[in-house]
């Protein structure tokens, strides 16, 4: 059986059975190390490069393993930002919840993903769709937004151009 970082996209997006050799698996010798964590960012730095929106559900899957793998030390990853930014590119409404689990990691994910990320569907749009929904998430990201200045939908699109040039560089 090859590896799973060895796989191509294409087998990755056949069958989503196949997505639990991507989950976290803390180490049993080291808690905070993920058995998995680095054929997760091999798939993730190819979806950097292919990826469509159809591939949303997939991407909310890796960012959801990379936050727990984050939640089980202090660290901010390469392949947690990349993570984030894909999901936030799909701009679908409903993933600022994800987005906003994975900020919430731990301290250097807090400061290390950029907030401009949950904003990616439009801020006003973001902010009417958290408001009316009853996510257990909603009241945290409310007093987050109620704290701190809101980027303009301009500051977001530059700030997503600039990671995306950050991770390709």
């Amino acid at each position: 059986m090859s590896e799973p970082s060895t796989r191509g996209l294409d087998w990755w997006r056949g069958d989503r059975a196949r997505w639990v050799e991507l989950c976290f698996t803390a180490s049993p010798d080291e808690s905070a190390a993920d058995l998995h964590a680095a054929a997760r960012a091999a798939v993730l730095r190819e979806l950097f490069e292919d990826s469509t929106d159809e591939d949303a559900d997939f991407l909310v899957y890796l960012l959801a393993q990379e936050t727990l793998m984050h939640q089980s030390g202090w660290s901010f990853s390469d392949s947690m930002g990349m993570a984030a930014l894909l999901v936030a590119e799909r701009k679908r409404l409903a993933d600022v919840f994800a987005l906003w689990n994975a900020k919430n990691a731990n301290f250097d994910t807090m400061f290390g993903l950029d907030s401009e990320l949950l904003f990616a569907p439009g801020v006003e749009e973001t902010i009417v769709f958290v408001e009316a929904s009853d996510d257990p998430a909603r009241d945290g990201i409310m007093r987050y937004v109620s704290g701190t200045s809101l980027p303009t939908d301009t500051e977001v699109s530059a700030r997503m151009a600039g990671l995306r040039h950050y991770h390709t560089a």
